[in-house]
């Protein structure tokens, strides 16, 4: 019996490539895909695929890391990989912390992709040889107890406010994409200058923005 699989991801090229690579095994098919957090619930709540590959950023400026809080809370038994164009270790470690059981990025081969899939679903965990070797590295600085990445002491909360604000996005939309009291954002982004040691909002936009953009590559099908 093939296992099933349903994809999250809020690019047309992206999902059509994930599918035809799923349809080329043997043991795998894609069962669904959406590129929400609200209708990939229900979809999964329903449809009880055996894995699911799961984007962090989604339509509507979701986050699939809370996706994947959800589904873990929800459905222990259904694996989760993470497949992003983001490659900074912040995102990784948080990951694999809420739950998921592998991550790859957009630019790794179908070959590595595959791999992962099959991985997860004996049962194990999954990096890519990059990010084993950064991993590694991580593991490393944080032995030598070297200075954190100030990012690094942000909540999930916190990192996807801070997120948005590197998109340029105000404090209403923020609120609006999260479903959260613009006064709530106020507090969020106050606590995030605090941890960033940052005293003026204008500074914050500027410092978000870059680090958004060092995290972000150009998008690009599954090759």
């Amino acid at each position: 019996m093939k296992k099933q699989v349903y994809i999250v991801d809020d690019h047309p090229l992206v999902v059509d490539a994930l599918n035809n690579l799923i349809s080329k095994s043997d043991d795998l098919e894609c069962i669904g895909s959406s590129d929400t957090i609200e209708k990939a619930f229900a979809d999964i709540e329903n449809l009880q695929p055996t894995l699911v590959l799961v984007d962090i950023q989604l339509k509507q400026n979701q986050n699939g890391l809370q996706l994947l809080k959800k589904l873990r809370t929800a459905f222990p038994n259904i694996a989760v990989i993470i497949i992003s164009m983001l490659t900074d270790d912040t995102f990784v470690d948080r990951a694999f912390k809420l739950g998921a059981m592998g991550y790859v990025f957009k630019e790794d081969t179908t070959t590595q992709i595959v791999e992962a899939i099959h991985t997860v679903l004996r049962g194990d965990y999954f990096v890519s040889s990059s990010q084993a070797t950064r991993l590694l590295g991580h593991l490393y600085r944080t032995s030598q107890k070297e200075e954190k990445d100030p990012i690094d002491r942000l909540s999930n909360r916190e990192l996807e406010v801070f997120l948005m604000i590197g998109e340029g996005m105000p404090v209403k939309e923020i609120a609006a994409n999260m479903g959260l009291a613009a006064s709530t954002i106020e507090t969020l982004r106050s606590r995030i200058k605090t941890k960033l040691s940052i005293s003026e909002n204008e500074k914050l936009i500027r410092v978000a923005v870059e680090w958004k953009y060092t995290q972000s590559k150009p998008e690009a099908a599954v090759p």
